[in-house]
């Protein structure tokens, strides 16, 4: 297991170009990033890397974290980061050390919260579902009451939608005195475990599950394509289903 701190894992890339965009009437366009203005939703190209097993992350770059998360992507997570910001969305920067209280703040900005959804084509059917329900919570204890355990003990624990904008953080290299995107580096777009260079963690506690078979998220190993399969992820606003 990678342990969360301030400092990527792995050294700073090189300067590089500023990216180039297009801007039309319709889309917003960054390298490897597709900003749709009418209903401020941003997609990314990316692939299936794993179908069974415990996540420590969900979406990240090639040659870093493949072995616990589902999807690799080729975008680059500051581009991700402002196409965010040009939907609408507001992050809200992990507190290091502190996972529970800062879940407990991010849950309550509304502008933090991420809807993530995966696209992808099967036999020529398209499909869209969200993000969840590619996850299972191997909690034995998130029922609602001890009742509710008892009375439906077959019932699968609810993986709650809370997909939050951390937005990552700059960091100075020690050696250049420059600064540039943790994510960039690390690698990580969609976190579970905290670590502070996500650049969308997930807002919900739900601990080691190196450390107990009722701890953490896992693979629904039933809904995820096949590795190799490829899929676009999309990015909008969060916006709570009213009860009726």
């Amino acid at each position: 297991m990678v342990v969360a701190n301030a400092e990527p894992t792995t050294p700073a890339p090189k300067d590089e170009e500023k990216p180039k965009f297009e801007a039309t009437a319709d889309e917003i366009k960054l390298p490897g990033v597709t900003i749709n203005r009418a209903t401020r939703e941003a997609r990314i190209d990316a692939e299936v890397c794993l179908q069974s097993g415990f996540l420590e992350y969900v979406v990240c770059r090639p040659d870093t974290f493949e072995h616990e998360a589902i999807f690799t992507t080729k975008a680059k997570p500051e581009l991700v980061h402002a196409a965010l910001l040009l939907c609408g969305l507001k992050p809200t920067p992990q507190l290091r050390g502190m996972s529970a209280l800062w879940s407990e703040k991010a849950m309550q900005q509304k502008r933090s919260r991420v809807k993530i959804e995966v696209e992808w084509e099967l036999e020529g059917v398209k499909n869209r579902v969200n993000l969840t329900s590619f996850l299972r919570d191997r909690g034995e204890n998130r029922f609602d009451t001890e009742a509710d355990a008892e009375e439906n003990p077959e019932k699968e624990p609810l993986v709650q939608d809370a997909w939050i904008f951390a937005g990552s953080f700059l960091h100075v290299s020690k050696k250049t005195g420059k600064r540039f995107y943790a994510a960039n580096s690390s690698g990580i777009l969609v976190g579970i475990w905290p670590n502070p260079s996500t650049v969308i963690q997930y807002g919900v506690v739900s601990g080691d599950p190196y450390k107990a078979n009722h701890l953490g998220l896992e693979i629904h190993e039933d809904r995820v394509p096949k590795v190799g399969t490829k899929v676009k992820l999309v990015f909008s606003l969060h916006t709570p289903q009213i009860k009726k």
